[in-house]
């Protein structure tokens, strides 16, 4: 779950509805500056259904007491998080390999750069994930490249492309989701030649348009929506919680992407 704040107050985002943004951007990137997404619809799909092993856990979300909030995805507790990630890395196998592939490889790459422990137990339980990810890596890799239809898109280079480009998605994603309050740089992007980078600029304060530099996109202007709720206040009982943010008022985001 993601948090916004605007001026009426508290809006919160939905894992998958943060995902579905990142879908959303994936369908329409791609251009001379910045190559083609291959294979599109594998690659597309998992950018949109990244977090498809949060929607239990959305239906129900646990309390962080000390905020008196709705967990956020910065704050659940490690164990939960690990578990959220492994079901949705196997969900996805139910839609294909590639899919799957490339999740396990994006949340292998965030528990590497996140590895904070509160406790021994944490590190080993990382650990674990990381090791099960390796082998789940390999086996489909292998399976992939000796695919007539596949090989071609599990090279080295294609998968490491793909993988980045899912890991900007989502990070383009959070920033759009909760707000972009001050330019922002966005380092190592895929292009179609080598690496570059981009930035995230509001338009004007309270503006709905975010400027991006250079263009990545196909057409000259794409327009992203997504639904949140609005929680009026915090909370101690998380039962009580889950039943506010049920009752909640649906807030649309809508959002334009337009060059600088």
């Amino acid at each position: 779950m993601l948090q916004r704040e605007d001026q009426d107050g508290l809006i919160v985002i939905s894992q998958p509805a943060h995902a579905w943004v990142s879908g959303q951007l994936a369908r329409c990137w791609g251009n001379k500056t910045f190559g083609d997404v291959v294979p599109a619809e594998e690659v597309c799909l998992a950018a949109e259904q990244h977090d498809i092993g949060f929607l239990p856990w959305e239906q129900a979300p646990t309390l962080n007491k000390a905020t008196g909030r709705p967990h956020t995805f910065l704050d659940l507790p490690t164990e939960l998080h690990l578990h959220l990630w492994s079901t949705g890395i196997q969900q996805m196998m139910r839609f294909g390999r590639y899919p799957a592939l490339l999740l396990s490889m994006h949340f292998s790459a965030l528990c590497q750069r996140h590895q904070t422990f509160d406790c021994p137990e944490e590190a080993q339980m990382q650990q674990k994930f990381l090791d099960d990810q390796s082998g789940f890596q390999s086996a489909i890799l292998s399976s992939l490249r000796n695919d007539f239809y596949y090989s071609v898109f599990s090279t080295e280079e294609v998968i490491r492309r793909n993988r980045q480009l899912i890991s900007l998605w989502d990070w383009m994603s959070l920033l759009l989701c909760m707000g972009v309050r001050e330019k922002r740089l966005l380092e190592d992007i895929p292009a179609a030649e080598g690496q570059t980078r981009l930035t995230l600029a509001t338009a004007k304060p309270a503006s709905k348009q975010v400027q991006v530099a250079p263009w990545p996109f196909q057409g000259d202007r794409v327009r992203i929506v997504c639904e949140g709720r609005r929680l009026l206040k915090t909370f101690q009982n998380e039962n009580v919680m889950r039943e506010a943010l049920k009752a909640a008022s649906p807030v649309t985001i809508n959002i334009e992407l337009v060059p600088e």
